[in-house]
């Protein structure tokens, strides 16, 4: 019986800018909402499941399509929502057990790789590079923003996690 493989390459030609702030995510596209006259809108958070964890990582996300200049943008965050469901050992009805903490996986970034970037602002279609740098100036003037890079996403060894 004959065998057959099948080869699948993904795009990767999109705009990829790391956002590194301490807000939470709707504070952020909120703010990016207002600066970039955008309306980023929030979606079921992205589930990702690692091959070293038994149950899966999710990640917040939102999105808005600009259809009059056929660009989609999104924002997800770098760091698991899953962080937040165990802690500390303690909880309020006891302490948690050590099967119960090994099935979360704490602390799981979506970009290992990033690990200073919280999020990332995805914008796919037709951006120039002075376009590009436009917005990543404009983001890196919105206060809560620490500081905003564009990202080589074909350099990245995760890269496969920004294909959804």
């Amino acid at each position: 019986m004959a065998k057959h493989t099948l080869d699948i390459t993904y795009d990767y030609e999109f705009l990829l800018i790391g956002i590194s702030s301490h807000e939470k995510d709707y504070r952020i596209c909120w703010a990016l909402n207002k600066k970039l006259d955008l309306n980023l809108i929030k979606k079921d958070s992205l589930e990702i499941k690692g091959k070293k964890h038994t149950t899966p990582s999710y990640f917040s996300f939102f999105e808005f399509e600009n259809t009059e200049e056929l660009l989609h943008f999104s924002v997800i965050a770098n760091f698991s929502e899953n962080k937040a469901l165990i802690t500390n050992d303690n909880t309020l009805f006891g302490q948690a057990s050590q099967t119960e903490k090994d099935n979360h996986s704490e602390n799981e970034l979506l970009i290992p790789e990033q690990k200073q970037m919280n999020y990332f602002f995805i914008v796919q279609g037709e951006v120039d590079d002075d376009k590009a740098d436009e917005l990543i100036n404009k983001i890196k003037e919105i206060d809560m923003v620490q500081t905003a890079i564009r990202i080589d996403p074909t350099q990245l060894k995760s890269k496969q996690n920004l294909i959804f």
